[in-house]
């Protein structure tokens, strides 16, 4: 408890007597139940009344003065008004926003955290003037001449459909079927001569070069041959050609595949994980990771195109630590969901892998669930678009949270996507599971994501979401 305190992460610490709290100890339980008045006191009056009266209920750590404070001698209503409750809302975001502040690597300077605030603003006018002011009304006008234009479309229609159709009775020209309202919205399959690819990927994996054969899993059931690495992980994207099983790929390959070329831009890579709770031993895994992977965290965050959509992107890499998320992967997340927020961008969640909460930073990782969950909430009211892609092993606390709450969630073939794994679940409950119970399959029998995509075709079912979900809000509509 005291650690948590120190942290930020708590805010006052109620002493319970030694060997803890018996049904006869009616001193400790009063002032437990004083402690819960007072401070539902204080969040009721910081929402709604002058700041006099909030200073007398005002924290206990800052005036010693009322340390003995009685909270049942102070009567406070705590019924809320609709504005509020608005105002309690934001000021609890505000409060979990700042959690775990400082308990990251960032290493620059004063001066160029002041230009980006700069910058974030200058932005916020912007966008505020284009898609706020302006933006609502140009899209009033087009959706008045929208209506106006079917109208006269309708009229035209009306009056020339006879004579057209004797027209072409005479001809004996037949009218072209209509496409199935199926066939415009389902998602796309691969097929090599309609996406031009023929193999010819931007980035090829360096298990590509490989010379070695590499047997599928499903060989046995189904029969597959092995197939050559170089040929897998370089024309064939890491899929068996007999099966459809899906090999795990390292996360570049989505990043310089899947987006339009040169157009990938990353942003906050300064932002490095520590080891807040000094956990023996856990600076040198940390180091070790950064240098296996290059990376400062496990959490990629980059701007990028899909035929000239922007978008803002959170990518989770299964190569570091396992895609675990802590502070500061927490924070890289919350500042693109920001970013996306404030530049009126469509955020995709790409999972490349995530085993879950980094355990090593206790609270301090916890707590970046519901951090990112409340970004994601705002980020969703203002009028954006949240799509979560999963791959390789998605599991645990994120997958529970902030990426389990999107409205549109996919996941690429042969994914294992859940809360617990298979020996989390035997040693927590005693009960074996089926082998399947973890497939994308079953994920999507459950309602739990809305498709399962082939890889080589992430990137032409992402521009299909991007132009067909959502409503004509959508900032970048």
């Amino acid at each position: 408890a005291q650690d948590n305190l120190e942290h930020g992460l708590i805010d006052l610490v109620v002493q319970e007597p030694p060997l803890g709290a018996k049904p006869y100890h009616y001193e400790f339980f009063q002032s437990l139940r004083n402690e819960l008045m007072r401070a539902t006191d204080e969040v009721v009056l910081t929402t709604r009344s002058f700041a006099l009266l909030r200073g007398v209920i005002s924290h206990p750590h800052r005036p010693k003065s009322l340390a003995n404070y009685n909270a049942e001698n102070f009567v406070t209503r705590w019924s809320l008004s609709g504005k509020a409750r608005e105002r309690l809302l934001m000021l609890r975001q505000k409060k979990f926003r700042n959690l775990s502040r400082g308990r990251w690597i960032d290493p620059r300077t004063t001066f160029d955290l002041m230009l980006a605030r700069v910058q974030a603003s200058a932005t916020d006018l912007i966008n505020l003037f284009w898609h706020d002011l302006w933006g609502r009304r140009k899209k009033q006008i087009g959706f008045a001449v929208e209506e106006m234009d079917a109208g006269a479309r309708m009229l035209l229609h009306r009056i020339f459909t006879p004579f057209l159709s004797f027209v072409s009775d005479l001809a004996g020209i037949k009218p072209q079927p209509r496409i199935a309202a199926e066939e415009l919205t389902a998602l796309s399959s691969w097929d090599e001569e309609d996406n031009g690819k023929n193999g010819a990927w931007s980035y090829i994996s360096s298990k590509a070069k490989e010379d070695r054969a590499v047997t599928c899993p499903n060989a046995d059931k189904y029969g597959c041959l092995d197939l050559w690495a170089p040929d897998l992980f370089g024309e064939f994207a890491g899929v068996c050609t007999h099966c459809g099983y899906h090999f795990p790929m390292g996360h570049k390959w989505f990043m310089y595949n899947v987006f339009d070329s040169d157009s990938v831009r990353e942003f906050n890579q300064e932002i490095e994980a520590t080891n807040p709770l000094s956990w023996d031993g856990f600076d040198a895994r940390l180091e070790q990771a950064k240098q296996k992977t290059g990376l400062k965290s496990g959490c990629i965050t980059f701007e990028a195109s899909i035929n000239n959509t922007r978008m803002c992107v959170a990518l989770l890499a299964a190569s570091f630590r396992g895609g675990s998320v802590g502070v500061a992967e927490g924070e890289k997340f919350l500042c693109a969901i920001e970013r996306a927020q404030r530049k009126r961008l469509p955020l995709l969640a790409y999972v490349h892998g995530t085993a879950g909460i980094r355990i090593q930073e206790g609270t301090n990782g916890v707590i970046q669930m519901p951090r990112c969950t409340m970004g994601v909430r705002r980020y969703i009211d203002a009028g954006g678009l949240y799509l979560v892609v999963y791959d390789t092993n998605s599991y645990a606390g994120p997958v529970a949270s902030f990426l389990g709450c999107s409205p549109y969630q996919f996941a690429i073939r042969s994914t294992n996507l859940g809360f617990a794994g298979r020996g989390v679940i035997k040693e927590t409950t005693g009960m074996d599971i089926p082998p399947d119970y973890h497939d994308a399959e079953k994920a999507l029998s459950r309602g739990h994501i809305q498709g399962i995509w082939d890889r080589r075709d992430i990137r032409a079912n992402l521009h299909q979401v991007l132009v067909t979900m959502g409503g004509r809000n959508l900032y970048y509509k």
